[in-house]
């Protein structure tokens, strides 16, 4: 097993953050800090316009690099398929991997026995891993919430003209509540999209909307990667002489002395190269699943930091805002909750299995995805059978950690949603207006749509696996986490609270209405939590 170690340990590339995050922003002394596995630290690029941000990611899953996630996952996969303990896989052995995503179809033909008992590289197997959960780290980029945020400036542009004058900002808490489509008083942003078509799925219901493919981002950069210099000369190199001034590249004097070594005033390729090893704008040591089992949290030190909530981090930079998050995620019950929603889905004589006919319409099923879930051959899959399969893929995907960059546009929804729960309540609404005025620039009276910085979301999470995804191996992107509202005031009043926005309308209370104006004590129209502990 040390040989298997030693084999895999090249192919594993740094990933991954976390649960508790410590973020250091830029200081002159930054507090000293604990001792990092070398192994779990990446230098990360974000290409902005006016230059790079450097950031420097510690990243753990249980106080584990990455790569040391991956390889326990290997070397305990290896011992699973060692059927016979000699150390070795053999071709039979190594077909009963989750990971083998060849030679089981319909037709395929049984191994001889000379076939069966050839020796596997164990090479192979992290190849195999490689395959279909990917790279131990992956940058992924997703740019639909920019366009759903224009849609959010678009409901509050009512002449159409490009920019919010003082007669729209004053109407923005009745433009707003005409996107209230459920009249929950509460408006979230699936509210501003147009509503979904409704389809049907091979007879069986309405056609569940997929979430987008994660593209490979083109903003963040890898300091450690082959082409680092090469992609930041190309985003850059405005006069395209293959090498970066001052000017150019947008950092500071004494970043740039540091870097240009031959002090001809241009960077080079080779001193582009050492960029990684200088002090970073954005310091952050993340933990993907803290060994102690705490929520997700952001402790942040410096000045140019601000936590909204425990689990995420804001950096304000010129004409940019950058958010840092990482959630708490468990890939595999995802997976299997998602498996389990589509198999009962797919079921449509409801009798506890799948058939061929049932599965038809899925091009994967054809191409001996049935064959290797359905393991005894019974020419049906249970679920208990299909469970086994998604678990054991999804701890593959596991072994990933995907940064997901999202693109928020200028951020309106975000600045609209003080407390960053996902959802404009009532009484957001109710200072829409105060909030518009904030975003204004000095001495304007409009708000236009570039007026407020553009707003950026990095978000670290285990990578996950989708049995009814788009492919096999690619990535989805989850949405945006929001902080989930704690449960506050009295039971009655959570239970009355039916969109949770932490306050009571007289729409949502269920007693007469001189009792509501009773406990409405600051007479506001809403009943906060402080008021419903008086009612006691």
């Amino acid at each position: 097993m040390n040989a298997l170690t030693r084999i895999l340990s090249w192919r594993t590339a740094v990933a991954a953050l976390a649960v508790s995050i410590v973020v250091i922003g830029r200081a002159a002394d930054p507090p000293a800090a604990p001792p990092a596995d070398p192994e779990s630290i990446r230098d990360v690029f974000l290409l902005l316009d006016r230059g790079p941000l450097h950031l420097r990611l510690r990243i753990t899953i249980g106080g584990k690099s990455p790569q040391a996630v991956r390889r326990e996952y290997l070397a305990r996969l290896f011992r699973l398929l060692d059927l016979d303990k000699d150390g070795k896989l053999s071709r039979a052995e190594f077909e009963r991997s989750p990971l083998n995503t060849s030679g089981r179809g319909p037709n395929a033909r049984p191994l001889s026995p000379k076939d069966a008992a050839e020796t596997i590289p164990t090479t192979r197997l992290a190849d195999a891993l490689e395959r279909v959960a990917g790279e131990t780290l992956a940058f992924r980029q997703e740019d639909s919430a920019r366009k759903t945020d224009d849609l959010v400036f678009a409901a509050l542009d009512a002449d159409r003209n490009g920019v919010l004058n003082e007669d729209e900002i004053a109407q923005a808490a009745a433009l707003l509540l005409a996107k209230d489509q459920d009249e929950d008083d509460c408006v979230t942003i699936d509210e501003f999209k147009p509503p979904e078509p409704v389809g049907l799925l091979a007879g069986v219901g309405p056609v569940r909307p997929e979430r987008p493919l994660a593209a490979v981002s083109n903003l963040l950069l890898d300091g450690a990667g082959a082409l680092f210099a090469q992609r930041l000369i190309r985003r850059y190199d405005r006069n395209r002489d293959g090498r970066l001034s001052a000017n150019e590249i947008g950092i500071s004097p004494e970043r740039f002395r540091a870097l240009d070594t031959d002090g001809d005033g241009k960077l080079s390729p080779e001193e582009l190269a050492a960029f990684r090893h200088q002090p970073p704008d954005v310091e952050a040591a993340l933990d993907l699943e803290p060994p102690n089992g705490d929520m997700p949290q952001v402790r942040v030190v410096g000045q140019n930091a601000q936590s909204a909530r425990p689990d995420l981090a804001s950096f304000a930079f010129p004409e940019t805002v950058l958010d840092l998050a990482v959630r708490q995620f468990d890939p595999i019950a995802a997976a299997i909750a998602d498996a389990k929603q589509q198999f009962n889905a797919l079921d449509a004589d409801q009798n506890g299995y799948l058939d061929r006919d049932e599965l038809k319409n899925n091009i994967r099923f054809q191409r001996g995805l049935f064959e290797v879930i359905d393991t005894d051959g019974d020419d049906k899959i249970f679920w208990p059978e299909m469970e086994r399969y998604v678990r054991s893929r999804a701890e593959a995907a596991a072994t990933r950690c995907d940064i997901v960059l999202h693109d928020l546009g200028h951020g309106f929804f975000e600045a609209l949603d003080r407390n960053h729960d996902g959802r404009l309540g009532l009484r957001e609404i109710r200072v829409a207006s105060e909030t518009l005025r904030a975003l204004r620039k000095p001495g304007e009276t409009v708000v236009r749509v570039t007026d407020p910085p553009h707003r950026l979301h990095l978000e670290v999470i285990r990578g996950s696996f989708q049995l009814f995804g788009s492919g096999v191996g690619e990535s989805t992107v989850p949405r945006i986490a929001v902080q989930p509202r704690s449960a506050v005031g009295p039971i009655w009043f959570q239970r009355m609270d039916r969109n949770n926005d932490g306050d009571l309308t007289w729409k949502e209370f269920l007693g007469p209405r001189h009792v509501f104006d009773e406990l409405d004590t600051d007479h506001d129209g809403l009943i906060d939590p402080k008021e419903a502990e008086k009612a006691r």
